[in-house]
Order: structure tokens, then C-alpha cells, then sequence
């Protein structure tokens, strides 16, 4: 999204809510009692606290309920000193909670110097107005805060009675030697707010200069004894972002202490005076992390609507480049697979990843009618042993039921995993089901697994692999597509699967792996 197209859609989201500010009705208790009773629950401490106060004074703006991500954020934030970076996906609400809300909630207990950052200074000043038009006409805070009043008010300043500054400033102004010009004071707190923009994605180099500007610059100009804090909103939507960028140099940081250091679905990251938390839509199991914005049921649509890559970015937090080796426009899919008679022959194929930490448990299913490969189950999951045994139980007896002498079956067994079906079996006769590791084909490669990656690379280009919509194709699809870096363990049960075909002849896309690292 480009940086004007952002500047549009915030000015838009902004003039929304100061539209129903002052339609917003007061307390309908007045007493005194009533308000001490809100604002001491509003000023505590903690989530609660934040909670409270979001609900009670903003709901307006946060109609929904909070996810447990929302509460994730805010502690992460609170607790964390230096530079704390959140990314999360389109609608979280990273700006409006973190960066906008909390400024107000801070102010109301006590914050006297906040400086806003963005790509622009027209964006910084519509968030420094945004929290003006909150002081001036939420009638909620004016019935219960009496002196929370503005006495002075430019483009780029707001100054309060209380003598509390709101500043913007542009990511390309500098703000050292910024004093409070009535305390004497540094800025307490700066919120950068999407400082990246479209122009980032062509050069690295301008993603460095914008973190060497809030890592250098601006850290370098508050005070070296407070207790200050850059907070930092944005997204993983690039790898030439200063976002990606800063998250890079943290895990960088965190493989020198620890080697095999992956960082996979954990949310917070610290290292050094630095921290980054990552809120992706979906949790490992597919589902969405906040049903009441996005319903899980809709993700596939949503899907559809960003597309493969954009989705990847905008909604996953994973900087994609969509042309490494396998393209987005690749993969294929069906709407309903052909019927059983006209299926010549059936593979499902597991790689169970047994005891390799972080890494997904694969489970493929393809169908073969004589022109091309069906993908018809694809479940790729970070999670236990034992959901992968009964997804491939229940996959292995359904297969076996429609297709009967036509399916067959195999399990990557290489590097010690053959124990693997033992405990498959000793799993099935605890759960009254009858054993079938004697059905299933034990599958030993040794071969570089980027190999048989890159060999499936016609196979897909030309269309003869089809996949379904829904299930974890999102999460094949994503795997493919930032190959190969990241996980690629979905991409290696598919190229096991189609290798159990005869008619699949990987002797044709012989090819050695490419290395796209630098």
C-alpha cells in the first residue's frame, strides 16, 4: 500500500471517529461519587485499567470486544523500555489502541512530553488533531476531566492547562535538542506510526536510513538516564522496510546468544533495549486470533481479496517477494475434484517432522485422472502428535473407502523417524482403532529436500497441480512462495506425494538448487 493511498485511508478512518465524538452522550450518572468510581478504574494500572478506560471513554472508537492479542500489545508496550516495535495485521487497531488511545490514557495519568513521528508531517498532525478533537469534544472525558483542557493549539503542538506538549514531527525532521519549553524536559515517549512507504520496497537503503533515524537520531535525543520509550507501529510488508529491517537486526541479535534460534509464531522478541511483537491474523492451527473483526469462516474470502502474497504481507506479517522461484499465479485451483471413477490413482503422504522443534507436520493428499494432480487434503500445522495421527487416520480411512485398490499410502520414515508408526499404532489401539502402519509405505529419502522442491517447479507452472480453497492451502501456498527461506516442509510432502506417481516423472525437472541468499 503506498504511502498516499495510506495517508488517504487514515485521514478517512480519523474523520469518521471525530465525526461521532461529539455525538457520543455523557455519563448518564453525574454524581460525584459515580465519576471518582470511573476515573480512579480508569487511571489504575494495567490492562484492566487501559481496558476500562478504552470502553468506557472510547467506545466510539472500540465497539468490538478486545482479543487476547489486543491485551499482548499493551503489556509488551508497558513493560519493555527503549525501542518496542508492533506489527500485527490490517485492523488490529495497533494505531488507534497503542499509539492514539494509550496517548490519552498516559496523559490522563501524568505524561507531560509525547512526540509523534510518521512518514509525513501531514500524517503526524492528523494524530496530534486526532487526540485534540478527543480532548475537546468527547463529552465523556470533558464530564469526568475537567481539567483536561487545551490552552493552546497549532498544526504540529497542542499544549494542555497542565502544561502537558503533543507534538508531530515527520520522520525526516530531527528532533534533538526537542526540550519541554515549560519543564525543561525530554520527550517521555515518541509513537512512530507507519514511517514506511512505497518508496522503501525499491531500496533497501531507504528503509536504513529511516531505522538508523529512530535507532540513532531520535533514541540519541532523549534522555540517557529517563525512562523513555520509542514506540514503533507498522508491518513486516517488505524486507527492504525499516520495519523488516529492525526485525531482522533482533534476530540476528538473539543467533548470536542462541544458534538455532527460529523465529516461528513466537509474538515477542526482545533483545537489548530493542523488542518486537508480531500479530499475525491466523494462530497455527488456522484459525483467526480475533473472530469478532474477522470471522474465521471468512478468512478464505479474505484470502481472495488480498490475494496469496498481499495476504501473506498485509495479514500474516511476513515480508514476501512474490518471484523468488515459484509465482503466485501458479498455483491453480479447483472447485469441486472429478468423480471417483474417473481417479486412476491416489497417494497420501505425511512428513510428521518427528522431533524436529518448530517445524510443521505435513499431511498431502493427491489424486491423478490421467491429465492432472488433485491436491484433495493439504494440512500443514505447527502442532501435537497426536492431531497429526488422526487427521491422517481419518484422511488414510476415507481414501481407502472411495478409492479402495486405487490408494495408497506413505510416511517419510528418514533420520530415525521409522519409530514414528510404532507409536502411530500404539496411539491408534488407545483410541479402540485398528492398526494400519502395515498400509503405509515407509519412505526414506536422503536426497537434498530442495531438490525434490525444485523439481515440482513445472509440475505447478503448468497447471497440473490443482488445489482446493480452504483447508491449509493459504499456508502450502505461503510456504512455496517464500521458498527458500522459511519453512518448507508443506512444499517437501508435496513433492513426496507427487513422486509416488508414476506419471509424475521427476527425472524431467532435474535441477540443482538455487541459493537466492546473498
Amino acid at each position: 500500500m503506498s504511502g498516499k493511498k495510506f495517508t488517504q485511508r487514515q485521514k478517512k478512518r480519523l474523520a469518521d471517529i471525530a465525526a461521532k465524538t461529539p455525538r457520543l452522550q455523557g455519563f448518564e450518572d453525574n454524581s460525584p461519587r459515580a465519576i471518582n468510581a470511573r476515573v480512579r478504574k480508569a487511571t489504575g494500572e494495567g490492562w484492566e485499567a487501559f481496558e476500562y478506560f478504552c470502553q468506557q471513554y472510547l467506545p466510539h472508537i472500540f465497539p468490538l470486544p478486545f482479543c487476547a492479542d489486543h491485551r499482548l500489545m499493551f503489556e509488551e508496550v508497558e513493560k519493555h523500555r527503549g525501542i518496542t516495535a508492533v506489527t500485527g495485521f490490517r485492523g488490529l487497531g495497533k494505531s488507534m489502541l497503542i499509539i492514539l488511545a494509550r496517548d490519552i490514557w498516559k496523559i490522563l495519568k501524568g505524561m507531560k512530553f509525547t512526540v509523534h513521528v510518521a512518514s509525513d508531517i501531514e500524517l503526524s498532525n492528523m494524530k496530534v488533531s486526532f487526540i485534540a478533537n478527543q480532548i475537546r469534544l468527547n463529552n465523556r472525558l470533558v464530564q469526568d476531566f475537567p481539567d483536561l483542557q487545551i490552552i493552546s493549539a497549532e498544526e504540529s503542538k497542542v499544549v494542555l492547562k497542565d502544561k502537558t506538549i503533543i507534538m508531530a514531527r515527520s520522520i525526516k525532521q530531527g528532533i534533538r535538542g526537542l526540550f519541554h519549553e515549560y519543564l525543561g524536559i525530554r520527550p517521555e515517549e515518541v509513537k512512530a506510526d507507519d514511517i514506511d512507504s512505497e518508496a522503501n520496497i525499491g531500496s533497501a537503503r531507504i528503509g536504513k536510513r529511516k531505522l538508523d533515524k529512530i535507532m540513532q537520531e531520535i533514541a540519541g535525543a532523549l534522555d540517557p538516564g529517563g525512562d523513555w520509550k520509542i514506540i514503533w507501529a507498522g508491518n513486516l510488508v517488505h524486507p527492504n522496510y525499516a520495519m523488516s529491517q529492525f526485525a531482522e537486526l533482533i534476530y540476528a541479535e538473539i543467533r548470536e546468544e542462541s544458534p538455532e534460534f527460529d523465529p516461528g509464531h513466537q509474538k515477542v522478541l526482545p533483545s537489548h533495549g530493542k523488542a518486537i511483537i508480531r500479530i499475525p491474523l491466523e494462530d497455527s492451527e488456522g484459525n483467526s486470533v480475533w473472530p469478532e473483526q474477522y470471522p474465521t469462516e471468512d478468512l478464505p474470502k479474505l484470502r481472495r481479496q488480498f490475494g496469496p502474497v498481499g495476504y501473506q504481507r498485509e495479514m500474516l506479517g511476513r515480508p514476501v517477494i512474490d518471484g523468488n522461484i515459484f509465482k503466485a499465479d501458479w498455483f491453480q485451483r479447483y472447485k469441486y475434484p472429478p468423480l471417483a471413477r474417473q481417479i486412476r490413482r491416489v497417494w497420501l503422504y505425511a512428513d510428521p517432522a518427528w522431533g524436529e522443534k518448530g517445524c510443521y507436520k505435513a499431511i498431502i493428499s493427491t489424486a491423478y485422472d490421467g491429465s492432472h494432480f488433485y491436491a484433495l487434503h493439504v494440512w500443514v500445522r505447527q502442532t501435537k502428535l497426536t492431531r497429526f495421527f488422526r487427521y491422517y487416520y481419518d484422511a488414510f480411512m476415507e481414501l481407502t473407502r472411495k478409492y479402495g485398490a486405487r490408494f495408497g499410502a506413505a510416511m517419510e520414515v528418514s533420520y530415525g523417524q521409522s519409530r514414528i508408526l510404532e507409536d502411530f499404532d500404539r496411539w491408534a489401539k488407545e483410541n479402540g482403532l485398528n492398526p494400519i502402519s502395515h498400509r503405509i509405505k515407509r519412505i526414506d529419502n536422503r536426497e537434498n529436500k530442495n531438490l525434490r522442491i525444485e523439481r515440482t517447479e513445472t509440475t505447478i507452472e503448468t497447471g497440473k497441480v490443482l488445489f482446493p480453497d480452504g483447508q491449509d492451502t493459504h499456508i502450502l501456498i505461503s510456504q512455496f512462495l517464500t521458498y527458500p527461506d522459511g519453512y518448507v516442509d508443506g512444499p517437501d510432502a508435496l513433492a513426496g506425494c507427487l513422486e509416488r506417481f508414476s506419471e509424475y516423472d521427476s527425472s524431467r525437472h532435474r535441477v540443482r538448487v538455487r541459493s537466492l541468499r546473498t
